[in-house]
């Protein structure tokens, strides 16, 4: 059996309302969980969340079950391992023969089915564990951070050098994790990665990335048109 959670927590310091704020006219995490019920692998999507808002605004959607997270492990300090631990412990008092658990952020606009399929069949040993990464669009070992009033290079020794002489670094898009219960559990996962191009999916964190992401979003419709 292949379960994906959704973890909507309410509270977003950063943009208020997050998972289910309006994305063009939708609430983000209804998107989400349209995507997910169209591409029709999962047998199970469950919504967890400590928040009766959620809930409620959530309610048409008719999820195959709700979590209700305990508040402990809603704030921003609590990692997705230890949401999806106590998520673990509660499924299987319901459904058994998980064979795959996904975690799915509620807001991903950009979800594509092949991408879930590929991840699939890179779990091929008990610990592997999967996820979508891009790379970064210019190179890391030239970053600069701010230091009190002013700017400065992490790196001084590679200000000289030209961006080929650089390896490509990656990060994670933040869309979903893939694995096991056997590898959710373990302290030690055997990472799998998906690398997409760049700009195909956008990690929303703040304002700025949710007015690009819609504009893209837009885009993407126009082009299907």
């Amino acid at each position: 059996m292949k379960v994906a959670i959704i973890p909507a927590r309410e509270k977003s310091k950063r943009i208020k309302n997050k998972n289910i704020k309006k994305f063009l006219g939708t609430p983000i995490i209804e998107i989400t969980f349209k995507k997910l019920k169209s591409f029709k692998i999962f047998d199970k999507i469950i919504l967890d969340t400590e928040s009766e808002k959620i809930i409620k605004a959530t309610s048409h959607l008719n999820f195959d079950k709700i979590i209700k997270r305990p508040k402990f492990l809603s704030n921003d300090k609590k990692s997705t391992y230890q949401v999806m631990n106590h998520a673990i412990k509660i499924l299987k008092k319901d459904f058994e023969n998980i064979t795959n658990l996904t975690c799915v952020y509620p807001c991903n606009p950009f979800l594509k089915k092949k991408l879930f399929v590929k991840a699939f069949k890179k779990l091929k040993k008990k610990n592997d564990f999967a996820f979508v990464i891009q790379e970064f669009p210019s190179p890391i070992e030239r970053s600069i951070i701010k230091n009190k009033n002013s700017f400065i290079f992490v790196n001084k020794n590679n200000i000289k050098k030209r961006s080929q002489e650089f390896k490509k670094s990656y990060y994670d898009c933040g869309q979903f994790y893939t694995a096991s219960v056997t590898a959710w559990k373990s302290n030690y996962k055997n990472f799998k990665c998906i690398v997409v191009p760049k700009f195909s999916t956008i990690d929303i964190n703040d304002i700025s990335d949710w007015s690009f992401s819609e504009k893209i979003f837009k885009l993407l419709i126009n082009e299907k048109k």
